[in-house]
């Protein structure tokens, strides 16, 4: 029962992080995948959620989807890359502690 509520709590995120802001949100699942195989990727997920947001914060204005960097648009990618690098990476975490 714990691992299905977990699940669906972390279907809620990336739904919620997809609507949100797409491109940072695959960026979090790229990270997530990358980070749950990493030896710490407690420390990574943080670190790595930080750089993908303000990294695409500072690309977005090239590629048109801003016209300039902004702090409540950081916030809210902080919100895309985190809700689905850190549900994937526990999500998988618990699926392998359950197997």
């Amino acid at each position: 029962m714990q691992f299905e509520v977990s699940v669906a709590i972390a279907t809620v995120l990336m739904v919620g992080a997809f609507i949100l802001d797409w491109p940072r949100a695959v960026a979090g699942l790229a990270l997530g995948i990358v980070c749950r195989y990493l030896p710490y990727g407690t420390i990574f997920i943080p670190v790595g959620v930080i750089m993908v947001s303000g990294a695409a914060e500072l690309l977005y204005p090239w590629f048109g989807r801003t016209t300039e960097p902004h702090f409540w648009s950081f916030f809210l990618g902080l919100f895309a890359v985190a809700g689905t690098a850190s549900s994937l990476y526990i999500t998988i975490r618990n699926l392998k502690d359950r197997l």
